[in-house]
């Protein structure tokens, strides 16, 4: 089902919490985002939010249009796992209000993600610094 067009950030509604979300409903914004995200097995997808520190979304008349997924220590390190916008909603600032929640509710901790090429203009624009100094390694692979 897609979502009819939204003209304002106003019709947009913002929540904390796994309230209402399901799987099924986070793999198919993830998909139509895109977010580049295994989705395909459901039980991962919601242990993935499970696990997280915090999800925040976004809804246009009761359908998900956004979601922010963190790891925090609440301390010093935040970790934003995904960030997925519809693209019916991109460019209205749902990203953007999404970004400055999660801010909100890490501050004084140091928020860091990874992307994308087709992403990295968007966090630049909100103030991200690129860095060099990070590691990755798949721990199944140890």
């Amino acid at each position: 089902m897609a979502t009819p067009d939204v003209s304002s950030i106003d019709d947009v509604t913002f929540r904390e919490g796994l309230e209402g979300l399901t799987p099924a409903r986070i793999a198919t914004l993830y998909r139509r985002a895109p977010l580049l995200r295994p989705v395909s097995d459901l039980d991962q997808v919601w242990t993935m939010f499970e696990q997280s520190s915090m999800v925040l979304t976004a809804h246009y008349r009761g359908e998900l249009v956004g979601i922010a997924r963190v790891l925090t220590d609440g301390v010093l390190n935040s970790y934003l796992c995904d960030l997925a916008v519809a693209p019916n909603v991109q460019r209205l600032g749902v990203g953007r209000a999404l970004i400055n929640q999660v801010l909100e509710r890490c501050e004084g901790t140091e928020l860091v993600l990874r992307d994308s090429d087709i992403s990295s203009g968007f966090y630049e624009k909100l103030g991200f610094t690129r860095v060099d100094n990070a590691w990755a390694i798949q721990a199944a692979e140890v």
